[in-house]
């Protein structure tokens, strides 16, 4: 019975590699542990960087807090709309060029490192 659940699993890994590859979606293909993790957290610390500098901008150039909760009825349309497109837009920068960044530098670190 264990040897049938074993055969079965390795059918079901080997089903899997073939439709999905390797790596998910093939998105990550040539890029080491190491290098990913890396790129995560930094990706994790500049967006939380970016959203304080984002809470502050707001509070200084619309003199009150951000919406805690966009999608809280309590918060008018207007307010909602443009911190969803500002706050959206710009973690989403962030954590491209956090990333791009990262794995650009350990790519370095490795290069020296040979």
């Amino acid at each position: 019975m264990i040897d049938q659940m074993q055969d079965k699993l390795s059918d079901l890994r080997e089903t899997a590699t073939n439709r999905f590859g390797d790596e998910p979606n093939e998105r990550n293909v040539g890029i080491g542990k190491t290098e990913n993790l890396l790129a995560y957290a930094a990706a994790i610390g500049a967006t939380l960087v970016a959203r304080n500098a984002l809470q502050a901008g707001w509070r200084t150039t619309l003199d009150r807090d951000p919406p805690k909760n966009p999608a809280s009825s309590e918060v008018d349309w207007k307010d909602a709309l443009l911190w969803g497109a500002v706050s959206g837009a710009l973690v989403g920068i962030v954590r491209i060029a956090s990333r791009r960044a990262s794995s650009s530098a350990y790519n370095r670190y490795l290069s020296k490192k040979r």
